[in-house]
């Protein structure tokens, strides 16, 4: 029964190894919606076998450790902020674009626990970061794209997730080329001739450098990322290693290496060579100043005033959008006009949980970093210092965007790690270590788990993907000019209640859209469809009503149908929302103008071309206006 538990489970851990790969063409948000639910699904089976294993066998139980302790707080503490949430249902389950909210952080820390527990001796952790390094040498390889001079693409889709991965890739091939080779053969220089023989000396080093290459085809912030995590954990080995002078001999080569590269860079980072190269181009025009830049120099002081607002639990997660329109800086009128992230994970997790969901998170840097170094531990300075790199490195660049999905995982993997590697040998409460009655065990506890894991299954995941893929069934109706096919489609994936409904309600836009322009359609069909999308909308605002996005996307169906009084209220909603965003007041300019407000429609277009005069098309339409007042 152990073994046959034991090995189920770490089967499903390994199964995880496939979620990056996964690419689920069927359904809404390809890249992401098939790997959330393949993690969320393995993630439910395994945390159920562990209850059963951990209720039989107490050496499975959970040992504490200040990493255990403090991923349990931060799940808590997100736990908060998302029940006291502007949107907490949001909060919780996310949408099909994101894949997060709190559903997300429990399977993480579920997988923390379970990876932790089972995987509980350096062997054991070893294949499994060999297996890891494998499945990214795969997807590097399958991931390069010769139609880019600059990035790589791939199943991950966006080219920063797969920078991130690759750092974690990177770090573990270093830590297996020491655990595997230098740490086993290389005492002292006269050792590198048996080294040189031995076939995992070259295979380490040679995914290191193809992960290497791989960031620097993609992200400039994770590239400085991994340079700055190899300069830290060389000069920790240089500082602290003494066990093996001829490793930071080597360290401190490294750090000769790194600074060169640096300085030389810095030095002619203005030249023709610099500037012909796609990306040493990207990675000099790095700049607070730059254009690339500017985006998060006004989305970052909106975070810090939605902090200001609610300062001790946040937003909840997903919440960061409220915080965008409310504190919307109108030089961002050339960016992107829904940001529902702040491009720096500190601060999405600031606004997400308040002072509270920043220290959490921040504790568990802090608490794998004091396990690492403060504690007595016997792990090696350079593993502790490799460790540290790779922690270094995953924070700096989380300066400068969000996390995903993989990212998470490969996050809570290496905490795993110093979890598993580093936790006391103590239960965390004294109730684990004691026996527990077969009759208990076999009649109570393990039905109730099996009984528990089943539901979870269909209630986390079931109606979600239904809906999802109804919602694609809707899209290729609409396409083939099934109306009547696509309208059921439509009404079936909202049925569902799942965290598509949003999404599904903005995919009726464009639907209901085509349906009104077209004049071979029936009237009474082309009403009916326009009813049925307007009540939906209504639906979703009910849901979230002080969410300027629904009222805006209303308001703009509502005057492309030309039915202006019936915008009219949405519209004025959605311009007291967000007071400075210049698109909420083109439609109620529009509004005010078709419904023969002209007076209010001046002042308005009057009003928005002064909130950055700079913005062409605030002008031209404060111009068009007055021509129409004019008569001319």
């Amino acid at each position: 029964m152990k073994d046959i538990l034991k090995y189920s489970i770490w089967i499903g851990i390994y199964a995880l190894l496939i979620v990056p790969f996964i690419v689920a063409n069927n359904m809404f948000f390809p890249y992401i919606v098939g790997k959330a639910f393949t993690f969320r699904i393995i993630v439910e089976i395994i945390f159920g076998l562990w209850l059963i294993i951990a209720i039989k066998y107490k050496e499975f139980r959970p040992r504490f450790s200040w990493v255990f302790a403090c991923a349990g707080i931060f799940t808590l503490v997100l736990l908060l902020a998302d029940s006291f949430a502007v949107a907490p249902f949001k909060a919780f389950w996310s949408n099909s674009e994101r894949m997060e909210g709190w559903v997300a952080i429990i399977h993480l820390f579920m997988y923390l626990l379970v990876v932790g527990s089972m995987f509980d001796t350096e062997k054991l952790w070893l294949w499994f970061l060999r297996a890891n390094t494998l499945a990214g040498v795969i997807l590097a390889v399958t991931s390069i794209d010769n139609s880019t001079e600059v990035r790589f693409a791939g199943p991950l889709g966006n080219p920063i997730y797969i920078s991130v991965y690759f750092l974690f890739i990177f770090f573990f091939s270093l830590i297996l080329w020491y655990k595997d080779v230098l740490v086993r053969h290389l005492t002292d220089w006269s050792s590198f001739k048996k080294v040189f023989s031995i076939v995992l000396f070259y295979i380490y080093p040679a995914v290191a450098i193809l992960s290497f290459y791989a960031i620097y085809r993609t992200s400039r912030g994770v590239l400085i990322g991994a340079l700055g995590g190899v300069l830290i954990a060389a000069v920790l080995i240089a500082l602290f290693e003494k066990e093996r002078k001829v490793i930071r001999q080597i360290s401190s080569g490294i750090i000769v290496i790194v600074v060169a590269l640096v300085l030389t860079f810095l030095s002619v980072r203005g030249s023709d060579f610099v500037k012909n190269d796609p990306t040493l181009s990207r990675l000099a025009a790095v700049s607070w100043s730059n254009v690339s830049g500017q985006a998060r120099q006004y989305v970052w002081p909106m975070a810090i005033e939605g902090f200001k607002e609610k300062p001790i639990l946040g937003w909840g997660q997903e919440g960061f959008n409220y915080v965008f329109n409310k504190y919307y800086d109108p030089r961002m009128y050339g960016q992107e006009q829904w940001f529902d992230r702040a491009h720096n994970a500190p601060l999405d997790f600031l606004v997400a949980g308040g002072i509270l969901g920043l220290l959490s998170y921040l504790a568990l840097f802090g608490s794998a970093l004091y396990l690492l170094w403060f504690r007595k531990n016997h792990l090696s300075v350079t593993e502790r210092a490799l460790l540290t790199g790779l922690f270094a490195g995953y924070f700096f660049q989380g300066l400068f965007v969000f996390d995903n999905l993989v990212s998470y995982i490969m996050f809570f993997t290496t905490l795993a790690y110093v979890h598993s590697r580093l936790s006391e040998n103590k239960a965390l409460h004294q109730a684990m270590d004691r026996e527990i009655g077969d009759d208990y065990q076999n009649y109570i506890l393990i039905p109730i788990v099996v009984i528990l894991t089943g539901i979870c299954i269909y209630w986390v995941n079931v109606p979600a993907i239904s809906a999802n893929r109804e919602l694609i069934q809707a899209l290729r109706y609409a396409q083939t000019g099934n109306l009547t096919g696509s309208e059921n489609s439509f009404k079936k994936s909202l049925s569902y209640e799942s965290l598509a409904d949003a999404e599904i309600r903005e995919q009726l836009l464009p639907y209901a859209g085509s349906v009104a322009g077209v004049k071979s359609i029936d009237d009474e069909v082309k009403n009916r469809i326009i009813r049925f999308v307007k009540e939906e909308l209504d639906k979703q605002i009910a849901r979230v009503p002080d969410d300027a996005r629904y009222y805006i996307l209303t308001a703009s169906f509502l005057n492309n149908i030309n039915r202006p009084d019936l915008a009219m209220p949405y519209v004025q909603k959605a311009v007291e929302l967000s007071p400075n965003k210049q698109t909420m007041h083109f439609e109620l300019i529009r509004a005010l103008a078709n419904t023969g407000q002209l007076d209010l429609a001046v002042a308005d277009a009057q009003k928005t071309y002064e909130l950055e005069p700079n913005y062409a098309q605030a002008k031209e339409i404060y111009d068009a206006v007055l021509k129409i007042k004019s008569g001319k």
